[in-house]
């Protein structure tokens, strides 16, 4: 079965499942304390039902199993099913809470209304055109008393340093892109109004940018853009030899050992649902 993007969700313009797994496991080395430190923030004591919108390959899908416990459900969606096919194969550890994987979308998460203590998404409302609608689906999963926890980002507050010409020249092609196909990739920096919309009192909100100077996490950004080099080019947003050059240029600079990056900073807000 495949979700049509243009039914129930917008484009992901990232390869899935196995393609962009060994990336996705960057994405949680680096972003995954930020995301813990939300969930924590929420309150993990005595929740039994999780959700988690938008769960990739099932990384943190398997974290709230683990931290909830045997007799606990988490239920995990995706739109793609080449990432639900990787989330299936990954099994949480002994005594874990059970975890069902479905075919689903933000918009319309096809999960029962009023039922979860904890709802989670990451780097997910970048993606969508309408995050106010995506948030509001989730807000309604919640029974009252129950959590959203959002993690997302501002990509424009990724920093060079020293200052790279080609960073610069490609963040200038997002904002392009980011125009084009009608998101916003700095949505990080509205999770509060986001929630506050959908009717929700933000109890936590809190901002991570973690610095590299070596290892994958100094490349993650690099690699994510040649990921996104094709869907980029296709939407008009950056000439293909343009892109090429600049994404070569990315490594060039990346490789000195003088250099430290600065990866997108990631805000994680909570939401409580009254009552």
């Amino acid at each position: 079965m495949t979700i049509a993007a243009n039914e129930v969700g917008d484009r992901y313009v990232l390869p899935t499942g196995s393609q962009d797994a060994a990336r996705l496991d960057v994405i949680q080395e680096v972003y995954g304390p930020i995301s813990i430190r939300g969930l924590e923030a929420a309150g993990m004591d005595g929740v039994r039902r999780a959700a988690d919108i938008g769960c990739g390959t099932g990384t943190m899908s398997r974290w709230l199993a683990e931290r909830m416990g045997e007799g606990s459900s988490v239920d995990g969606i995706d739109i793609s099913e080449d990432q639900l096919a990787v989330a299936r194969m990954g099994q949480p550890a002994t005594g874990s809470a059970r975890i069902t994987y479905s075919l689903a979308s933000a918009y319309e998460p096809a999960l029962p209304s009023a039922q979860y203590d904890i709802v989670f998404v990451r780097l997910v409302l970048c993606h969508l055109k309408e995050p106010d609608r995506a948030v509001a689906a989730m807000a309604a999963l919640l029974k009252p008393g129950g959590r959203l926890v959002i993690v997302d980002m501002d990509m424009y507050s990724f920093l060079a340093m020293p200052p790279s010409e080609h960073y610069r020249r490609w963040l200038e092609g997002a904002r392009a892109h980011q125009h084009n196909i009608g998101v916003d990739y700095s949505v990080g920096k509205r999770l509060h109004e986001l929630l506050s919309g959908s009717g929700l009192e933000t109890t936590f909100l809190a901002a991570d940018q973690p610095i590299f100077n070596s290892g994958p996490g100094k490349h993650l950004w690099e690699n994510t853009w040649r990921n996104a080099l094709p869907h980029v080019v296709k939407a008009g947003s950056i000439a293909p030899a343009e892109g090429e050059e600049l994404i070569a240029g990315m490594a060039t600079y990346d490789a000195r050992p003088d250099v430290w990056i600065a990866v997108a900073k990631m805000f994680a807000a909570v939401g409580r649902k009254g009552g």
